[in-house]
């Protein structure tokens, strides 16, 4: 691809997120919607128990790194999709709550089940509309140097793999006693 242009990744203050943007904590996971390990993550309820400790002292940032299936990049691009009508977090929880079941048919099938306009999302998935923000995210990715998911940065500090809430706490903690 010499030559070509390269697109920028989503700002992170327009990627799907959790928690305000003032918050002293950002906790962002490069993940992917067809990994069992992001499922198990998801389903340990980690990000949970966080956002319960901590509240607006955190804020979770969502990044596509569609890596583990071929399903994967397209699964990606309908979140975003669902995140262009508002509802990311609802699209990304009921994807996770189904354990890889991200066929086309499924994806309208969840898009149906929280409530999107289905016209709009079929248009949205049909042009591929979010083809080279989901790319440039994964190139984000390798460049960081990630090479599974999910993977985690808080703050600047790497976190690989799906961890408990105590593996975060002990990053969380000094950052915000430290905090004036």
């Amino acid at each position: 691809m010499t030559g070509a242009a390269r697109i920028d990744p989503a700002p992170m203050e327009v990627a799907p997120a959790l928690g305000p943007a003032t918050a002293p904590v950002t906790i962002v996971e490069y993940a992917d919607f067809g990994c069992p390990a992001c499922w198990t993550w998801y389903k340990l309820g980690t990000l949970d128990q966080l956002r319960a400790k901590y509240g607006d002292q955190i804020r979770f940032v969502w990044r596509d790194f569609p890596v583990i299936t071929l399903l994967s990049p397209r699964a990606a691009e309908a979140a975003q999709c669902a995140h262009e009508q508002g509802k990311f977090w609802e699209f990304h929880d009921t994807v996770y709550n189904h354990d890889g079941a991200i066929e086309a048919s499924d994806l309208k099938a969840y898009a149906t089940q929280i409530g999107l306009n289905i016209d709009q999302f079929n248009d949205c998935v049909t042009s591929r509309r979010y083809r080279d923000r989901v790319n440039a995210e994964q190139q984000e990715s390798f460049d960081r140097g990630l090479k599974g998911a999910p993977e985690f940065f808080v703050n600047d500090e790497h976190v690989s793999g799906p961890q408990s809430a105590a593996v975060f706490e002990k990053i969380i903690d000094p950052i915000l006693a430290a905090k004036p």
